[in-house]
């Protein structure tokens, strides 16, 4: 369908869509195969390389629920007399004499015979007489063995990402160690004659390198190795020497030159060292994003340089393919459906994402805001989002109050920007 009179199609034939460029991906990563054992406490954060079965129940025995008083419900009616005790890790007698109640306490073992606990808020205590208040019901308070946890049961699948959770979890049914995945090495480079690193000073025409500490900052994670291979020269040795210094890293990424400039040399390099399997998706920003594979199995994405553009596509393809190459399964990231506060305009031709803010109006509804000028080099706007708005192909914006589709950045986890 042809853009409305009057409105610039900016569509490019040579462009994969999105749902293209992802598919072509997961066709060529492949996930890592080796593993590790590891203490279950040491795992945060790893993928976790097997299933765990649970080889006890928990709770191993009948346990209280409530500080109270074990008791027979048939007896409830009568004045019962307190008998002993039974405290946390210091069981007290497995059954109860006639017209008897045994004090307990929160998770201590319940006598076998004793079919409530009443809790000691609804019961008067007058020397060692009990006097029960409200009746309980059968079963009441008492958690039957095997009611968090039943043996045989699966604790962890393998592929699933080792959070506080699942520790306590996994440490509750006795287990000290689990086998997960071995981190996924990543070599980082920049390139970029003009980039210069921070702290040094300025020549004219150089500007500071920021997608390096961004893409750093972004891919820092439990599962994975990151290798900062530094700022590399716009030179076709240059690149070559940088690919050379990640041949133990399984994955490469670049930020820059893979755009059609007369120095950029990262996809020409790529090609004559393995394959370009990718080059421009039809998404703004971060339509000159390349995908490849190089020899010795390693797999390449080269970024664009400008920062907002390196971070939208390192979102929406790094960090899945990380995940899947450390086991995970591939998860759809969720959306919302806000009311735009404001006015938004789009050319039709590729998918869009503008950085925006979620926050409440002032009639205390939630709404989502632009955070202002999108231009793929202003990184003000992107510091200032807690989200983006997705705009589709054939959007030509949106207007004052129409609902559109937002991305928290939480959705990708651990708030990446």
């Amino acid at each position: 369908m042809n853009p409305p009179v009057g409105v610039i199609n900016d569509a490019d034939p040579n462009a994969m869509t999105i749902e293209q460029a992802t598919a072509q991906i997961l066709s060529v990563l492949r996930p890592i195969s080796s593993c590790e054992s590891l203490s279950v406490i040491d795992s945060l954060g790893r993928y976790s390389a097997q299933h765990v079965t649970a080889t006890v129940e928990v709770p191993p025995f009948r346990a209280s629920a409530m500080d109270g008083y074990a008791l027979r419900l048939s007896e409830c009616s009568e004045e019962l007399t307190i008998s002993g005790k039974s405290l946390a890790g210091h069981p007290g007698e497995n059954t109860l004499a006639a017209y008897t109640a045994q004090r307990v306490m929160t998770g201590a073992k319940v006598p076998d015979d004793a079919d409530a606990v009443v809790q000691q808020e609804n019961a008067t205590v007058i020397e060692s007489k009990l006097i029960v208040n409200e009746m309980p019901r059968n079963g009441q308070h008492i958690r039957l063995p095997g009611s968090g946890i039943k043996t045989g049961s699966i604790l962890i699948h393998a592929g699933d990402r080792i959070g506080p959770a699942a520790i306590a979890l996994l440490s509750a049914n006795g287990v000290a160690r689990i086998s997960v995945q071995a981190r996924l090495k990543i070599a980082i480079f920049s390139t970029g004659d003009e980039l210069v690193n921070p702290g040094s000073p300025l020549a004219e025409g150089q500007i500071y390198d920021s997608n390096r500490a961004l893409l750093l900052s972004m891919l820092e994670d439990q599962a994975v190795e990151l290798i900062d291979l530094g700022i590399v020269s716009d030179t076709e040795q240059g690149v070559r020497e940088a690919f050379a210094a990640a041949n133990g890293a399984e994955l490469v990424i670049s930020s820059g030159g893979v755009s059609v400039g007369e120095a950029d040399y990262v996809k020409q390099v790529v090609s004559s060292m393995g394959k370009v399997n990718l080059w421009k998706v039809a998404m703004k920003p971060g339509r000159p994003l390349t995908f490849g594979e190089l020899d010795g199995n390693r797999s390449f994405f080269g970024l664009p340089g400008n920062p907002v553009s390196a971070a939208i596509t390192c979102l929406l393809f790094v960090k899945p393919a990380i995940e899947f190459m450390c086991g995970a399964a591939r998860q759809n990231i969720p959306s919302l459906t806000l009311p735009l506060s404001g006015r938004l305009s789009k050319n039709p031709g590729r998918v869009e994402y503008q950085r925006a803010v979620i926050e409440k109006d002032a009639n205390d509804h939630w709404v989502v805001t632009t955070t202002g000028l999108q231009d793929s080099h202003v990184l003000m706007s992107l510091q200032q989002a807690n989200c983006l708005i997705e705009l589709s192909t054939t959007s030509t914006g949106a207007e004052d109050g129409e609902l559109v589709t937002v991305i928290p950045f939480e959705h990708y986890g651990r708030g990446p920007l």
